[in-house]
């Protein structure tokens, strides 16, 4: 795959929020991650010239643009409610030679709601199932502008921080969250990106009830490996003691971790 750097605008996008959107306590995390990885995904396709978000090697195998870390930040939940009007504004940018970065702007009602960034890189899969996944480039060019320094507010260096943090704590809490096969694996056969935070939620439900019970405002997700079908996950939260509305979690399979979120709710 080659770069091109050329102007791109954003895509601006409307809809009317209901049932699909929405969940018990404001507009649905999961439905929000799957949509905006969708819009990541066809600008990606448009950046190279092509009608379909789907990618090929030079060999002809099936290339995916997978997460490797999510910023959302939900300036006003309270805002989400059905009939309310939801507007999106996208960018997607080049974040360096093999990562791509997309911008959401959120607003409600002409309200500012939530700003997400995703980044991503290319990927296929090995001989070894899902944990064998390694880096490809697609065929094509993509046509996509540089990111401007400081334009992620230090995400990108953030994310990398939290990828090689070593260590669980101690006294972390521990649950099982093995992954539905039918309902939390997407058409490439990966656990989806939308459901690792949607595991961390189970877990936290189960160990602290009384945390979960309260708004999202914000989640950092950094993606270290995927699982197969039927492997045992488990999630492994602590609580931040200088800030009680935070916690960590991991999630690991059979030793390997797969994934780091900090989640922040109101209190």
């Amino acid at each position: 795959m080659k770069h091109e750097t050329f102007p791109h605008g954003d895509t601006v996008e409307q809809r009317r929020l209901g049932m699909a959107e929405c969940g018990w306590h404001g507009l649905s995390e999961g439905w929000l991650l799957r949509h905006l990885g969708d819009v990541h995904w066809r600008q990606i396709a448009e950046a190279m010239g092509q009608r379909a978000a789907v990618f090929h090697d030079a060999t002809g195998a099936p290339v995916y643009a997978a997460f490797c870390a999510i910023s959302e930040r939900i300036l006003q939940p309270e805002l989400a409610r059905p009939g309310a009007v939801l507007t999106i504004t996208s960018g997607l940018q080049r974040l360096s030679a093999t990562r791509l970065i997309s911008f959401h702007r959120l607003a409600i009602d002409a309200t500012a709601f939530a700003e997400v960034m995703l980044i991503t890189a290319f990927v296929r899969h090995g001989h070894g199932g899902n944990a064998q996944i390694r880096r490809a480039q697609p065929c094509g060019v993509l046509d996509l502008p540089a990111m401007e320094p400081g334009a992620d507010n230090g995400f990108a260096e953030e994310a990398t921080r939290l990828y090689r943090q070593e260590g669980i704590p101690a006294l972390a809490l521990e649950a099982e969250v093995t992954p539905c096969p039918t309902t939390e694996f997407n058409a490439a056969g990966l656990l989806y990106c939308a459901n690792y935070p949607a595991l961390v939620d189970r877990a936290e439900w189960a160990l602290c009830p009384d945390l979960a019970r309260n708004m999202l405002t914000t989640r950092k997700i950094v993606f270290l490996g995927n699982v197969d079908p039927g492997e045992p996950v488990r999630a492994r939260l602590s609580r931040d003691p200088l800030c009680p509305n935070r916690h960590s979690a991991t999630l690991d399979s059979r030793g390997r971790v797969i994934a780091r979120i900090v989640t922040d709710r109101l209190s």
